[in-house]
């Protein structure tokens, strides 16, 4: 008797346990469509995890299918809120590779990060593609959609000033000089790494040139973006730290 009881109180433990990340979630759009006019620089594309009002919900997602180029591939990462994963990671042998996230935390009205990353500084392909995710957590299971499109054009209008803009030394062991035209009206130099994660900020004092200490920043490759007073990206610059 004392046998059983005890295996039933420890399957009430183990279905508790397991009820807590068994909640409902959803996504913020099943398709993000997205056209990409330039060149040279890595961007994001979030389509966000909303997690139940109460309860914590872990999800299991996985690449399902795409037809994006070889070149692409290259430069797709995908991040949930545990680790972002590059293409060798998600996808071999033709198929895609489970992935399991952290806890995605409760609340109503609360969304977590949930991002496609895609680096076009060497992409030649142009067209549109897509790229399917399938994400299921207890009794909820969807697909995820993104639906890109490259068109390799020069930056427009801001261009002239943009193909001005000087980065150095590059590679570089801590600090980094970065100068370019006043015409760009640079107000803002924002530094991300490789997976698009931001690094720091800067806020530049003179219209012509700026000096960005790296002191805090690990070694690695990392682009920079040159923000205007408009909040426009005038231009994107790689660079390597070492």
């Amino acid at each position: 008797m004392k046998k059983m009881l005890s295996f039933f109180i420890t399957t009430i433990i183990v279905l508790l346990a397991a009820n807590t990340y068994a909640q409902s979630f959803s996504i913020e759009k099943d398709t993000v469509k997205i056209i990409y006019h330039y060149t040279g620089s890595s961007h994001l594309y979030r389509d966000s995890i909303v997690p139940p009002a109460s309860g914590s919900v872990i999800l299991n997602w996985k690449v399902k299918a795409t037809n994006f180029p070889a070149d692409w591939l290259n430069c797709t990462t995908i991040c949930d809120n545990r680790s972002c994963y590059n293409w060798s990671m998600l996808w071999v042998s033709g198929a895609g590779i489970n992935k399991t996230s952290d806890a995605y935390g409760a609340g109503a009205g609360f969304i977590r990060d949930f991002h496609l990353g895609l680096d076009f500084d060497t992409v030649h392909s142009s067209g549109t593609y897509y790229l399917v995710l399938s994400l299921a957590s207890g009794l909820t299971d969807t697909t995820q959609v993104y639906q890109v499109t490259y068109i390799p054009t020069a930056v427009p209008t801001i261009a002239n000033a943009a193909t001005e803009v000087q980065v150095y030394p590059n590679p570089t062991t801590n600090d980094i000089n970065v100068v370019y035209s006043p015409a760009a009206d640079i107000k803002t130099i924002s530094v991300y790494s490789i997976i698009g994660k931001p690094m720091a900020i800067y806020k530049t004092t003179t219209d012509n040139s700026a000096n960005l200490s790296l002191e805090n920043v690990p070694a690695g490759i990392y682009f920079m973006r040159l923000i205007n007073a408009s909040g426009e990206v005038v231009t994107t610059r790689k660079f390597t730290k070492q």
